[in-house]
């Protein structure tokens, strides 16, 4: 995929000018993580049809549809009201987790996935498939290979045989249009099928989309709740700042004789619990600084390169005017973590975390820190390839993080103060890392102190 002439780039100005260029494009290299990433029921046939402007076009007018406005609401309230179902069985005392890192990333993904694939998703059916994508996530770059993928990648080419399998079974029996599942899925599959596309296809290429929707999703929500839960002060400051988006029942009953709440996400459950709801579109405006500590995650673990293909010869310019000629059919490659590492741009504690940094510089330009673009900083990518889904992403990792935040505390096993795990490498075709072998993950939850009786509710 990366043969022949490569341009790396560092510095914040070219990378901007880079993939804002249209004479730049990532589709030449999606074509190829499909044909990477995928099994074997992605044949010639499957790959005609992919290539085809009027299946492909369709497909991606689908995805940018339901990543706006209510479609987007609804998708957001019902993942993060999966995570709320999951923590309102909590009890009162401390709950022992072997690894909080499998825990979230359980709880997350099951949850995320429900809402796009409705009751009879594919990985809540069946136990082994949430290890099974992981398992998969954590090969691709080796499957990609195409190399006797049992034998360099048994543990990923098992997961994704399992998944395809499942994703088969679950479009040849029609599940894909039960009334609780997203239009995302459903009005793709319909287009996949007016096109000819078998289940089999469908479930391949229906794996890079759940690829693209968790992958990053989750690892960014973990490095989050980390950093958060190991800082008690900065924790402090976002339980404050949370109570913004918190209805207890009694508000509840007289915000909604007064505007359309939207709906919730889940029945009340247990009528001796307070039901309290969490409204989660009201974040970005009420929450700027856990969108700081958000943004500031992405900062300092994304670690990922962006790729672009050169289509014709064209010119990239830096902030002092100075241009530079890119040729046609050479690569692109923008280092994330150069970027926003650099002491240069982003000061002497560049290395460390810090929670309000993206507040902080917002505030200095008068700017809201929810669109706050500083140089060097490339979380979701930008220009016509800025990653679709990412308000899907952000939206259930807030919401989540912030209903974590609100009603819980997690501790290591002792009870004592979490602490951040150190990072791994990041995998060729992910954008963060793992905590590395051998980490102390161990931990506890318990519901925080005055909010033992509370059932969670979701609503937009």
């Amino acid at each position: 995929m990366l043969n022949g002439k490569a341009y790396i780039i560092t510095d914040p100005d070219l990378a901007q000018s880079a993939i804002r260029n249209r004479a730049l494009s990532f589709d030449p290299h999606l074509r190829d993580f499909v044909q990477g990433m995928t099994g074997p029921g992605v044949d010639a046939a499957t790959m005609a049809t992919w290539d085809d402007p009027a299946f492909f076009g369709p497909w991606v007018k689908i995805i940018y549809g339901a990543m706006a406005g209510r479609p987007l609401l609804a998708l957001n309230v019902s993942a993060v009201g999966r995570v709320a179902a999951t923590l309102n069985v909590v009890g009162g005392g401390a709950t022992d987790v072997e690894d909080l890192y499998r825990w979230t990333r359980g709880v997350f993904t099951l949850a995320s996935t429900d809402s796009l694939y409705g009751r009879e998703n594919p990985l809540r059916a069946d136990g082994r498939l949430v290890d099974a994508y992981w398992d998969y996530e954590a090969d691709v770059s080796k499957l990609m290979l195409k190399l006797f993928p049992s034998l360099l990648a048994p543990r990923g080419h098992r997961g994704r045989d399992l998944l395809e399998r499942a994703f088969e079974s679950f479009f040849a029996a029609n599940r894909h249009e039960g009334p609780d599942v997203s239009a995302l899925v459903r009005d793709r599959r319909a287009l996949s099928a007016r096109f000819g596309m078998l289940p089999g296809a469908a479930a391949s290429i229906e794996l890079i989309f759940l690829h693209g929707a968790i992958s990053n999703t989750f690892p960014a929500l973990y490095w989050l709740f980390a950093h958060v839960f190991s800082r008690p002060e900065l924790l402090d400051r976002l339980r404050e700042e949370a109570r913004a988006l918190i209805v207890e029942e009694e508000e509840r009953e007289k915000e909604e004789k007064e505007e359309d709440t939207g709906g919730s996400s889940s029945s009340r459950g247990d009528e001796r619990k307070r039901v309290v709801t969490l409204h989660i579109d009201r974040i970005e405006e009420r929450c700027p600084l856990l969108m700081s500590c958000f943004r500031e995650t992405h900062r300092l673990h994304a670690a990922g390169v962006l790729v672009r293909k050169v289509m014709s010869d064209t010119t990239i310019s830096d902030d002092g005017g100075t241009a530079y000629v890119l040729r046609k059919d050479a690569q692109v490659q923008a280092l994330q973590t150069v970027m926003q590492t650099s002491p240069r741009i982003w000061g002497g504690d560049a290395a460390e975390f810090v929670g309000d940094r993206f507040l902080k510089a917002a505030e200095a330009k008068g700017e809201a820190v929810a669109g706050f673009a500083p140089r060097g900083f490339l979380a979701f990518g930008g220009g016509k390839h800025i990653c679709p889904g990412r308000f899907f992403a952000s939206g259930e990792l807030l919401g989540s993080v912030a209903l974590l935040v609100s009603g819980f505390d997690f501790t290591d096993a002792d009870g004592n103060v979490l602490a951040v795990p150190e990072a791994g490498a990041v995998p060729l075709t992910a954008s963060f890392g793992k905590p590395v072998p051998g980490s102390d993950l161990r931990g506890q939850i318990r519901r925080r102190p005055g909010w033992e009786d509370v059932h969670w509710e979701v609503a937009a």
